[in-house]
């Protein structure tokens, strides 16, 4: 299952976030639904978009999360895969409270430039530099892996995170390798922001960070979790405000083909 949450809360620099799953559905048309590398179609799978998730307009971010946690818990049940558009980062959140009960063995791998882990920031609890640290109020901090991190305040590397794989620590692929043996038989979602990738290869997203990694990078990365049990993932960030190309919302939009095929296309 395909769905948007068109969230935004409150950015102090680039925003654009809203729109990302309209850009995404708008940059998909310039791809193929066949995977080469996988021989597998779009066209074979069981798949529907529902839409994107109606947000009360100018609510606070909470309220806007509370709407969208309710509008899943009324489609979703076990035995659906689904894959969020967002967005910013905090709209894993209301996806984590309605799939977490139903996994109490539940895995979070996130892929990101950015740990996400203040406690708040502009005075707010639900924003895109405290996503992580909200799903964290869900899924406990030692089921959360954090892999490509290569930036962040400094009460972010100090907070508790027992399985934190930093960009500059060593490549991010070779840290999912390690990882997947604990991973592989558990429930696993996979979210993706989409500036885990360098800003020359995606610039349309609110918070570019240089030494990112490549594309072909993150495809491998989501090839290796075809092994593993994905529940459920998302990928968030697109702006394409920010890029006049649209390149960004075609890599983004590769990246998600190649997950669906990889984790539900067999």
């Amino acid at each position: 299952m395909l769905y948007g949450i068109p969230f935004e809360g409150r950015v102090n620099l680039r925003k654009g976030a809203d729109a990302g799953p309209r850009d995404l559905r708008v940059a998909s048309d310039s791809i193929e639904t066949y995977s080469p590398m996988l021989q597998r179609d779009l066209e074979d799978l069981a798949m529907a978009d529902l839409g994107d998730c109606v947000l009360p307009d100018g609510a606070p971010p909470r309220e806007q999360l509370d709407a969208a946690r309710e509008e899943i818990s009324q489609w979703w049940r076990p035995g659906l895969f689904p894959f969020m558009l967002g967005g910013d980062h905090t709209a894993t959140v209301p996806v984590m409270e309605v799939l977490a009960p139903h996994f109490p063995d539940l895995v979070v791998l996130q892929l990101d430039a950015h740990p996400d882990l203040r406690e708040e920031f502009l005075g707010e609890r639900y924003n895109y530099a405290s996503a992580m640290a909200r799903v964290m109020d869900t899924v406990p901090p030692e089921r959360v892996y954090q892999v490509g991190i290569r930036t962040g305040a400094r009460e972010e590397y100090q907070r508790r995170r027992p399985h934190f794989f930093p960009g500059f620590a060593g490549a991010p692929l070779d840290a999912v390798r390690r990882i997947l043996p604990e991973i592989a038989g558990r429930p696993l979602y996979v979210t993706i922001d989409v500036d885990v990738l360098d800003p020359s290869e995606a610039p349309g997203t609110g918070s570019p960070e240089p030494c990112g990694i490549r594309a072909t990078e993150l495809v491998s990365i989501v090839h290796l979790l075809g092994r593993a049990s994905v529940i459920g993932g998302d990928l968030v960030e697109v702006a394409h405000a920010w890029d006049a190309s649209g390149r960004t919302g075609i890599t983004a939009s590769w990246v998600i083909r190649e997950a669906l095929l990889s984790w539900w296309g067999k």
